[in-house]
């Protein structure tokens, strides 16, 4: 039976660590965390792909202030109405 000597183990870790690394620094770059686009898009742009946009009355379940007239991207329109949302501004001015 072999022995494992201590240089044979800390290459092993070595081998180790750079995979951890390399795995850590792809996952980082597919999420764009990488790169430093000076261009980047605002949060609304990157999860709707940032169409033209839309107001709508925004029902927020708040019996003090149950809507509330807000513009969305076009592309979260239909988010917006399937959860009750309507189309154009709320009928008492909020």
């Amino acid at each position: 039976m072999s022995q494992v000597t201590i240089r044979q183990l800390w290459s092993a870790r070595a081998v180790f660590a750079v995979a951890l690394l390399a795995s850590a620094l792809a996952i980082l770059a597919a999420f764009g965390v990488l790169g430093g686009n000076a261009s980047a898009a605002s949060s609304g742009e990157y999860e709707y792909g940032g169409g033209g946009k839309v107001t709508i009355c925004h029902h927020t379940g708040s019996k003090k202030h149950p809507t509330e007239t807000i513009t969305v991207s076009e592309n979260a329109l239909r988010a917006h109405l399937a959860h009750g949302d309507t189309l154009g501004p709320c009928p008492d001015g909020s």
